[in-house]
């Protein structure tokens, strides 16, 4: 499957200027959402957007009462069960809860398997049109519809981030790098999208972090190295504005 040109995007942005989301609402006074997972067992190791949120107590529950309101991933691992992915939009002052989830057995129909990814790279290429065409919402509601098919495919998740930049959606765009990055570590292009959105966030050494990962992973990259430098130039002016 043919992705758009993602480096391309971000070689033509100036960059300038978490544990997770969860933040506390008496020493910030922002909104905040809550979630309850409810996984069934006890021991399930619950991670919110790459960040480890908790562990499910003697009733299989876990509480996270102050989230942050918007897009988020929950990645649930039950001791001796596979990892269960959940999308979320949490909303100010609601709970959203996550049931055990339901098996899902493999389907080994190789007609079904065909049709799925004949699917897939349709909502793909209508995706990649609307994009083209600055539809950017459109765009967003394919992506979605192409990742209920496939949660785990990396790429998807990153034109999701590709496009929410685009809308200069940056909560949005780094939730979806994290995500790219949960399933593919070595994609340097998502580390420096992962970078660009913390940059614009204004968690400049978050930035740097991952501008440094993209540049070691393609130290032949120009435009990853000047990202770095510039994330370092700014946490020296801040330095010193702060003696």
């Amino acid at each position: 499957m043919r992705m758009a040109p993602v480096r391309l995007y971000f070689k033509s942005l100036l960059a300038v200027g978490l544990c997770c989301l969860s933040i506390s609402a008496r020493d910030r006074k922002v909104p905040v959402a809550k979630v309850i997972i409810e996984a069934g067992a006890p021991g399930c190791a619950v991670d919110l957007d790459a960040s480890v949120a908790g562990t499910t107590g003697a009733d299989g529950r876990l509480l996270l009462p102050q989230i942050e309101p918007g897009d988020h991933y929950v990645h649930v691992q039950c001791p001796g069960k596979p990892e269960v992915a959940y999308f979320i939009t949490a909303k100010v002052n609601e709970e959203t809860h996550l049931g055990p989830a339901s098996e899902n057995p493999a389907n080994n129909d190789p007609v079904a398997r065909a049709d799925n990814q004949m699917q897939l790279r349709k909502l793909m290429q209508q995706a990649l049109e609307l994009r083209a065409q600055a539809h950017l919402g459109e765009a967003v509601a394919a992506l979605r519809d192409a990742v209920k098919l496939d949660p785990e495919n990396s790429a998807l998740h990153q034109e999701l981030g590709l496009t929410f930049s685009m809308a200069k959606d940056w909560k949005r765009a780094r939730v979806e790098m994290l995500e790219t990055l949960r399933h593919d570590q070595s994609n340097a292009d998502a580390h420096n999208g992962l970078g660009y959105a913390l940059d614009k966030l204004g968690d400049i050494a978050g930035a740097a972090k991952e501008y440094r990962l993209a540049s070691q992973l393609e130290p032949d990259d120009a435009t990853f190295r000047t990202h770095y430098f510039e994330a370092l130039a700014k946490l020296q002016a801040v330095k010193q504005e702060r003696k």
